[in-house]
């Protein structure tokens, strides 16, 4: 039975006093073909020299210095990692977080319904929140409490509407379906949401859901996102950027479906920064030839609702 390598994507940035317990679950993985790409983004603390001691104790690891072709941030950091694992042929690509933990059998769980099936393009799991890395239990246990839902039978609208839990460290994706994306480097804030829209838009995606919590998401104080959200400022302008990316990503497809510009509709007219609108309509003067009968009047529609600063009903 062939057994394919997983590529581990691992950004980090100052996080030595974190980043051992995620290095120490990746180790511990029961699926022993994988090889994790860390990705530092110019850490200021003695993260590199944490790595190195592991490169050493385990030579599936390796280190790179994220290098000035990528922009600060997550999202070039991922970037990077990508660009390294498809050098390197990469079969499957695993994101995960630098302070995040993966039960001992995430890989091999994950990886199983592509062995049974090859047309498989995603797998997704469950997954708890910590705050005390004593509080983990390696039980397999289900999200039977309805707190982490991963089954759908249209992702776009259900990921769209979040009706499903998809995070970085979630899913185990065929490395082919991702090899004609990246993340958008200018958004501080949800880049990894704009960034499974587009994959979901573009591509008819056959996945598996994986009914194990095989991850656990660390909640603390220094946290990117937490970080973010006390920034409001930061937050508004990437919720601009990320309406105008998405909606042109829309926008460009003959055949999207009519749900999601509805719901987009919706979230720009309920902008504060009505400038999103104006760049939008400007755009859209450009693309009216991609538009059927339903698009023309559900924009004349935005159009009311703008000038009466009404809700669209999503």
């Amino acid at each position: 039975m062939k057994f394919p390598k997983i590529f581990i994507l691992l950004s980090t940035f100052n996080r030595a006093y974190l980043i051992e317990d995620t290095l120490n679950s990746i180790i511990n993985q029961t699926y022993k073909n994988w090889e994790c790409i860390i990705v530092d983004d110019l850490s200021e603390d003695e993260t590199k020299q944490l790595i190195e001691k592991y490169i050493k104790i385990d030579q599936r690891f390796s280190y790179y210095l994220k290098s000035d072709k990528y922009r600060k941030g997550l999202s070039g950091s991922r970037n990077y990692g990508l660009d390294i694992a498809f050098h390197k042929n990469a079969e499957y690509i695993q994101f995960f977080d630098d302070d995040d933990i993966m039960h001992p059998q995430k890989l091999e769980m994950q990886i199983r319904p592509f062995m049974e099936n090859e047309d498989l393009d995603l797998t997704i799991c469950c997954y708890r929140k910590f705050h005390k890395k004593s509080t983990i239990q390696f039980d397999l246990d289900k999200a039977s409490d309805g707190s982490c839902n991963i089954c759908s039978d249209e992702l776009l609208r259900d990921f769209y509407l979040n009706r499903v839990d998809l995070n970085s460290p979630g899913p185990l994706w065929k490395a082919e379906v991702l090899k004609n994306y990246r993340f958008c480097e200018h958004l501080e804030y949800a880049e990894e949401r704009e960034f499974y829209l587009r994959i979901f838009l573009n591509e008819t995606i056959n996945y598996r859901p994986v009914d194990k919590v095989l991850f656990w998401y660390r909640k603390h104080d220094r946290a990117i996102t937490s970080n973010l959200y006390g920034e409001t400022s930061r937050k508004k302008e990437s919720m601009v950027l990320f309406e105008r990316t998405f909606f042109r990503e829309v926008l460009t497809q003959e055949n999207a479906p009519y749900f999601i510009l509805k719901s987009l509709a919706k979230q720009a007219v309920n902008n504060s920064d009505y400038r999103s609108i104006s760049d939008l309509m400007e755009y859209i003067k450009n693309r009216l030839n991609l538009l059927d009968l339903r698009y023309m009047k559900l924009l004349a529609f935005l159009f009311y609702n703008r000038m009466t600063k009404k809700m669209v009903d999503a």
